[in-house]
């Protein structure tokens, strides 16, 4: 039987070169028959390719091979009849596919040597079942012919087929797929936490991508497709568990987080070993024990957001021989165990104690107080100590006037009457006024009650409240600033210029000039605010604070020495600035208020909140908490830090009305006149028309939104 390939090439001597590859043959033992030759066409257009048909010749063809049953390539018997063919060999386009390689290694069957063509009637059939390539050539029927689908991807009997090129397998063949495949190892990190609390992986998946051949049906041609599939590639968890073991981790260790790391197909953080939190204890606390007609209450807060007042007893008082209040002692907490198994203290707990002052005597265990005297329970605190005193209550029979001389009192005050003009009433506990307030100065403590009218006076109440509410802002820039500073002195004390002796004599101050007109210029500023407001609250002003602003004014403020003169000096001004910090922003027991009736070009300041139960008109009021007017408010302006909630504002025909609340709070209003200002945080509208049902605040964005009928 001949043998023989048809081949192409660029030119005729490559196609024959090809053609003798492919039968292993020399060119004197073949015939060579030229179908077309090539036609390079002009500038490479329409170029074709040369075409030989190249022949064994007789003396050449070896042998039928003795009959091999038909296998396929995992050597299960195909159920045919077949002689031993030789391959052939013809080029065709190519197809390419992604790799991991494997060999598929296939004895294709030979048809009967003697078996008359004229008879055949039936094809061989090559197809892709579950991956591995299997063949079936029926008693007398063709060789099946397999494509390259890329270049050295397959390879039979030894011999690489080239892409394009295509070849008829018989049952002595050897069918070599290579397919690659690509890998990726997993990335992971065991992450401790700064308090040795929790252990976090982190995993970063690795994955094994297979190229597979595509199953495919029985034909006289296969075209290999290949598909691929990612296969997650697991880490074992020994390995973590060796981690875990080398860092000395092994409390609170989760196996099942582990297992679940380890099988993740997705990039993500794990948790898998956690400490126990110690619980925290808490300090010792004082608990008032006067019943409630005798108690203090802070104003309550109605469910539309108003303040309710008749359920406040204003100026509270206690029998003699009564317990004013108890200790509750320190209770501790629990300690936890981190991830090295070491125990992690709870926070320590400090108990409380009370400083028995006026009219106050202590119990055997000195954990209760007992009253001395009838009047008002005080407490302060300070630091962990309770000073507790009783305060007496100053009855003023008829007007506050010429007559009677202004009233300064260190407990409470009531007047029966009103206060008169150019008159001063000045209180540090709470102060009632049954009478007018005319053209006078009240100075309240804790709280104020006006039953009448407030006509062309001054009011403040709370005024260490209010002083509270400036400085805590102040004290926290101050602290921070002058962390920077104490950097600034050391790295400055390092320097070869810096003068020791100079510093020695003048403290820091040379030094403080000079950083004050550089990159300190704000904190000098802020240092000048906080003089002023020492003049505007000296009388208010406790021991501890002008210690403090003695301390600035010759620390920082003089030009010529300074009582700094190191480092360390500025951190003990520091913890000063700290304390004094933690006390201005620590709620009081009490919440200082101030209940009005009518106001009238005043000006009203209050540490906490302000009710107005008739009306203002042309008043200017300021609170530290809520603005709540039964009445209306026309012209004036009208501050309230925490919200307000009024009934009408603004002037028909004027715009001298202006609501302020901070950036947190909210404007209430069920009526508003137009040409009314309102401004929240630092947002401001003016309405333009009256509006009804109106509610003013900041949204998520910071914008000021307000929703009402127009």
């Amino acid at each position: 039987m001949e043998r023989n390939v048809i081949s192409k090439g660029k030119t005729v001597e490559q196609a024959v070169d090809r053609a003798l590859a492919l039968l292993g043959a020399k060119k004197e033992e073949v015939s060579i028959e030229v179908i077309d030759s090539e036609n390079r066409g002009f500038l490479g257009l329409n170029s074709k390719p040369a075409v030989v048909k190249v022949s064994l010749l007789a003396t050449s063809i070896p042998q039928p091979t003795t009959f091999v049953p038909p296998v396929d390539i995992h050597g299960e018997m195909i159920p045919a009849s077949l002689d031993g063919r030789v391959i052939g060999m013809t080029e065709l386009t190519g197809s390419t596919a992604n790799s991991s390689t494997s060999t598929l290694t296939e004895l294709a069957a030979g048809l009967p040597e003697h078996a008359p063509s004229k008879n055949i009637q039936e094809e061989g059939k090559i197809w892709v079942a579950e991956g591995r390539i299997c063949i079936n050539i029926p008693a007398g029927g063709s060789l099946p012919i397999i494509d390259a689908f890329k270049s050295e991807d397959v390879v039979i009997n030894g011999r690489t087929l080239l892409a394009g090129q295509s070849a008829a397998v018989s049952g002595e063949d050897s069918i070599e797929v290579k397919l690659d495949s690509e890998t990726k190892d997993a990335i992971w990190q065991l992450d401790i936490a700064k308090d040795g609390m929790t252990a976090t992986l982190k995993i970063e998946p690795g994955y094994c991508i297979v190229n597979y051949l595509v199953d495919t049906e029985p034909d006289t041609r296969l075209m290999l497709r290949v598909a691929q599939k990612k296969i997650p590639a697991a880490i074992d968890p020994e390995v973590i568990y060796q981690q875990l073991t080398d860092l000395n981790i092994i409390f609170g260790i989760d196996q099942s987080v582990i297992e679940v790391a380890c099988r993740a197909d997705k990039a993500g953080s794990f948790v898998i070993a956690s400490g126990r939190a110690p619980i925290h204890g808490h300090d010792g606390m004082f608990e008032l024990k006067t019943n409630d007609t005798a108690r203090k209450v802070q104003p309550k807060l109605r469910e539309n957001g108003t303040i309710d007042y008749r359920e406040t007893r204003e100026f509270p008082s206690i029998l003699e021989g009564e317990m004013i209040g108890t200790i509750i002692p320190a209770y501790p907490g629990t300690d936890g165990i981190d991830i090295y198994g070491n125990r992690v203290q709870a926070p320590a707990v400090h108990d409380i104690q009370i400083v028995p002052g006026k009219d106050v005597m202590l119990s055997e265990d000195k954990l209760s107080a007992i009253a001395l005297k009838s009047g008002m329970p005080s407490p302060n605190k300070q630091g962990r100590l309770i000073k507790l005193s009783i305060i007496p209550k100053l009855m003023h029979n008829g007007d506050v006037d010429l007559a009677t001389g202004n009233i300064h009192f260190q407990g409470d005050v009531e007047i029966s009457g009103a206060v008169q003009d150019t008159m001063q009433v000045e209180a540090e506990g709470n102060i009632r006024v049954r009478g007018n307030v005319n053209m006078a100065q009240i100075t309240a403590g804790n709280s104020l009650i006006v039953h009448a009218n407030i006509l062309s006076s001054k009011v403040v109440v709370g005024q260490l409240q209010l002083f509270h509410g400036q400085v805590a802002p102040m004290l926290m820039y101050l602290r921070e600033q002058t962390e920077l500073l104490k950097k600034a002195v050391r790295q400055v004390s390092g320097a070869s210029a810096f003068k020791l002796n100079d510093m020695n004599q003048t403290g820091l101050a040379p030094l403080f000039q000079v950083l004050f007109q550089g990159r300190f210029k704000w904190m000098m500023e802020q240092l000048q605010r906080l003089m002023t407001l020492e003049e505007q609250y000296q009388s208010t002003l406790k021991e501890e604070w002008t210690r403090y602003f003695n301390e600035i004014r010759t620390g920082f403020m003089h030009k010529e020495s300074s009582h700094f003169r190191t480092a360390e000096d500025l951190e003990g001004f520091i913890r000063r600035t700290n304390y004094l910090y933690t006390m201005a922003v620590t709620p009081t027991l009490e919440r200082n208020f101030a209940r009005l009736h009518y106001i009238q070009s005043s000006t009203v300041r209050c540490g906490g909140d302000i009710i107005v139960e008739k009306g203002t008109y042309n008043a200017h009021l300021h609170c530290e908490g809520r603005l709540e007017a039964i009445g209306a408010l026309r012209g004036g302006t009208y501050y309230a830090a925490e919200g307000m909630i009024l009934q009408e504002g603004g002037s028909p025909g004027t715009g001298s009305t202006r609501l302020h609340v901070d950036a947190k709070g909210k404007i209430k209003a069920g009526k508003i006149l137009a040409g009314t200002t309102i401004q929240v945080g630092e947002r401001i509208y003016q309405f333009a028309e009256d509006a009804e049902h109106v509610i003013a605040q900041l949204d998520e964005n910071n914008q000021l939104v307000w929703k009402g009928r127009e």
